[in-house]
């Protein structure tokens, strides 16, 4: 899907938002129904992995369609910020481009020198990489290609590295927890990730509605 307008990109990133939100409603509605034990314990399993899935899946979401909405704007190289002019050294140089040359080094001069004449273009999926497993260091990375400010994630780093990420790598690699702490650690994550989810959210929100993707 191409995001051409700014009413597109948040309709979007509300749609993608939803869902989640109507799902993970949906499993806190079975685990307080669920009277047995064994029951509780399973759906406590598979929502701690669930709410992983869904913290990764809409940061990715925002990501890809913010950066889609930039390549349809058509904007010159010398107009954006400077993590984006960064973001398009990528469709220039490739992976395996090398500072040793002079002969490269002069075309990274060249292209600095000549912003103007470039237009930012990204490959989405190619730029953004959660690597499958959303820590605090491949979300700082994330927001950092994308220019937006980190300060409410790092006062959050404990809970999505080692409350969030250690468990949901636990339970899909089938490792048995105890029940208690299953109970607490779902409930902790559920009490403030979707506020970490929609503070992503209201972040490339923000920075597409006032622009500040533009010098």
């Amino acid at each position: 899907m191409k995001i051409r307008t700014l009413d597109e990109l948040e309709k979007s990133l509300v749609s993608d938002l939803t869902w989640r939100k109507r799902e993970l409603t949906t499993l806190k509605f079975m685990i307080q129904k669920s009277s047995a034990d064994h029951k509780k314990n399973i759906l406590h399993r598979a929502s701690i992995a669930l709410l992983y899935s869904h913290w990764e899946g809409h940061v990715k979401h925002c990501s890809l369609v913010y950066l889609n909405y930039l390549n349809s704007l058509g904007l010159h190289c010398d107009q954006i910020a400077d993590n984006f002019i960064q973001l398009n050294l990528s469709s220039h140089f490739d992976v395996n481009f090398s500072m040793k040359s002079t002969k490269n080094q002069k075309a990274i001069h060249d292209y600095f020198s000549r912003l103007p004449d470039f237009t930012f273009k990204v490959v989405e999926d190619k730029t953004i990489d959660t690597k499958s497993n959303l820590n605090s260091e491949v979300l700082s990375n994330i927001l950092s290609q994308l220019g937006l400010a980190n300060e409410a994630f790092q006062l959050k780093s404990n809970l999505i590295d080692t409350v969030l990420l250690k468990n949901r790598n636990a339970v899909v690699h089938g490792e048995m927890l105890n029940a208690d702490g299953l109970r607490d650690t779902y409930n902790e994550i559920e009490d403030e990730l979707l506020d970490l989810i929609q503070t992503f959210h209201n972040l490339v929100n923000t920075a597409a509605a006032n622009r500040l993707y533009l010098k």
